[in-house]
């Protein structure tokens, strides 16, 4: 792994759902000369290999998480925040529909966070 592959994915690490931008601004405060096309080549070939997850975010720029394992995720419409979801049982109930055990899936909910619903 590259050092430039190294730090994306630390900063993906430490602060997750990142945009490639968001990474990009981070990675220059340590590596001043790294290009924007560097942080998006390393972030999809990183999500290719399934060491971090994609996150398609409709009329956004992709997000990128540190977690790799199945869980969903709450798109707040109002500020655009991602967040975890974990949905217990979900798993079971789409097994069971699909009839496979080898099976993909992405599920994301828009919702209002937190910090949004306190003001009025």
């Amino acid at each position: 792994m590259t050092k430039q592959s190294q730090l994306i994915l630390a900063i993906v690490a430490r602060y997750g759902h990142v945009t490639a931008d968001e990474v990009h601004r981070e990675a220059k405060k340590s590596l001043p000369k790294i290009a924007v096309g560097t942080v998006y080549r390393n972030l999809n070939e990183l999500a290719e290999t399934g060491i971090i997850k994609k996150i398609e975010v409709p009329n956004a720029p992709d997000r990128f998480d540190k977690t790799v394992a199945p869980h969903e995720h709450l798109i707040c419409p109002n500020c655009g925040a991602v967040e975890d979801l974990m949905i217990t049982g979900l798993d079971t109930l789409l097994q069971s529909a699909v009839g496979e055990k080898d099976y993909h899936y992405c599920l994301t909910v828009s919702a209002r966070c937190e910090n949004c619903n306190r003001i009025p």
